[in-house]
């Protein structure tokens, strides 16, 4: 076994992550409640087979990488030395996607959305936050209307998609 490399200990700990998925849906399965009718097959099954493929998937990429084997990005050499993640990009993706889980039953759809797309286009970069923001507020609007109008799925509303929804009738 060779000692693990960096890139190496950020693929342990998505095995680990993996393996840590893999027992909560064993779990979950385990807890389900089965149905009082005679079935063929049980609901129970699809999960526990996806479950066990999560867990042999990740202890083969934990064996792989104690080995020493550990993956090449596609599209590098690999004698490219290792780049360290970008923690404050991660961070602030993270932190906008659970603003948006905050805000979605309080802001409505909307304006939850152009937050969201505002902030993961500023956490990748983007400088005209302005144009972002303008352009954010119209995608999630054809997003909440496509939804709502041509699929018939209905999204959290609040002041803003009922006046929109009164000027549009």
């Amino acid at each position: 076994m060779k000692k693990v490399s960096q890139a190496g200990k950020g693929e342990l700990a998505f095995a680990g992550a993996l393996f840590l998925v893999s027992l909560v849906v064993f779990w979950d399965t385990h807890r389900l409640i089965l149905p009082t009718n005679n079935t063929i097959v049980s609901p129970r099954t699809f999960p526990y087979v996806v479950a066990t493929l999560l867990m042999v998937a990740s202890i083969g990429v934990a064996l792989e990488v104690l080995r020493g084997r550990a993956g090449v990005p596609e599209g590098t050499d690999p004698n490219t030395p290792f780049q360290r993640a970008d923690f404050r990009t991660m961070a602030i993706i993270v932190g906008v996607i659970g603003l948006h889980v905050f805000l979605l039953e309080r802001t409505g759809y909307i304006i939850s959305a152009a937050i969201s797309f505002w902030g993961v286009a500023y956490a990748f970069g983007a400088k005209k936050i302005l144009r972002i923001g303008i352009i954010s507020l119209i995608f999630s609007t054809l997003v909440y209307f496509s939804f709502t109008s041509l699929l018939d799925i209905q999204l959290p509303k609040w002041i803003l998609e009922e006046w929109i929804s009164k000027v549009g009738a």
